[in-house]
């Protein structure tokens, strides 16, 4: 299996699972919302499962955004500097993102391991909360993950550019 290969499959997950989640919690909040308001049955486990599935997708989405070059990014200088320079920049930006990421996921073990020992639960549906929390060291992973795909590339071609052409987002 080639490295592309991979990185396909990783996207297909990436977008599968993160899709996946946000119309589970979509559906849990219809269904919460319906049951309310026409039914007439309130039910408060529903805002703990749906706030739980919509974290997970936007947390996966980070990733995806890495990938697909959506991050929000102030070009102001580097736009105005040489091609040497932006690539320094680059190169700055990979190091700080791959530090970070190294940091989320540590954080965020030591965050699931903590929320593990204490057995602590939701309020209303009694959902073990480290559960939850087992998103932020996936996510940490998944975005080193990406920036390890960036790094590559900027050693290979001399970019971090991850795709040939979008200019719907170009200004």
């Amino acid at each position: 299996m080639e490295r592309d290969d991979e990185v396909r499959i990783l996207t297909y997950i990436e977008n599968a699972i993160s899709g996946f989640l946000f119309l589970v919690g979509i559906g849990i909040s219809l269904y919460a919302i319906f049951m309310r308001y026409v039914v007439g049955m309130s039910f408060s486990w529903a805002t703990e499962f749906y706030t739980m599935f919509l974290v997970w997708a936007i947390f996966i989405g980070f990733s995806t955004a890495l990938r697909d070059d959506k991050h929000i990014a102030i070009d102001i200088l580097y736009d105005r500097v040489g091609a040497n320079v932006q690539k320094i920049f680059e190169l700055i930006a990979l190091i700080f993102g791959s530090a970070f990421s190294i940091f989320f996921i540590w954080a965020g073990v030591e965050v699931v391991i903590s929320a593990y020992n204490q057995g602590s639960t939701t309020i209303d549906a009694g959902f073990p909360i480290w559960i939850n929390y087992l998103i932020l060291p996936i996510s940490g992973v998944l975005l080193l993950i990406r920036l390890i795909e960036k790094t590559f590339l900027f050693f290979k071609k001399g970019t971090t550019d991850t795709k040939e052409d979008d200019s719907e987002w170009q200004q």
